[in-house]
């Protein structure tokens, strides 16, 4: 399984964005069986909350359907219980953490995303949690 980032998202189907053609290339190179969260829903949802588009909650479903990713299930006392051992660790933002640690739990193998700071910390972050990072 490989569990999609955000930011891979957003630039997968805005096709104005810088890393379009990135995000071209990597959902090229990718298995089909891709998955995403509820966070990511709700992360989506605020992102197009933020720009000011009608119907954030449409476009944020939307845009999970385009990138081909289903939505599984995770117990979210579980991810944040270890959410602090993980912040110490690897010094993320909290969102950024919590979808590792969903990685984690749901046994992904890859994790996809165009974020430097956890593209710099791929190696601990498979020492920690077995998940690769992967981003082009």
């Amino acid at each position: 399984m490989i569990y999609l980032d955000t930011n891979v998202i957003i630039s997968y189907v805005d096709e104005l964005d810088s890393k379009h053609e990135n995000a071209k290339k990597l959902f090229n190179v990718l298995e089909s069986n891709r998955v995403v969260s509820k966070l990511t829903f709700a992360e989506l949802t605020s992102v197009f909350s933020r720009a000011n588009l009608d119907n954030p909650m449409v476009f944020a479903l939307y845009s999970i359907e385009q990138s081909g990713a289903k939505v599984v299930d995770v117990d979210f006392n579980n991810v944040v219980a270890k959410a602090p051992k993980l912040a110490q660790e690897l010094r993320l933002r909290t969102l950024d953490s919590l979808h590792l640690i969903i990685c984690a739990e749901i046994n992904v193998e890859f994790f996809a995303t165009f974020d430097e700071t956890i593209i710099n910390k791929s190696e601990d972050i498979h020492k920690l949690l077995k998940v690769r990072v992967v981003s082009k």
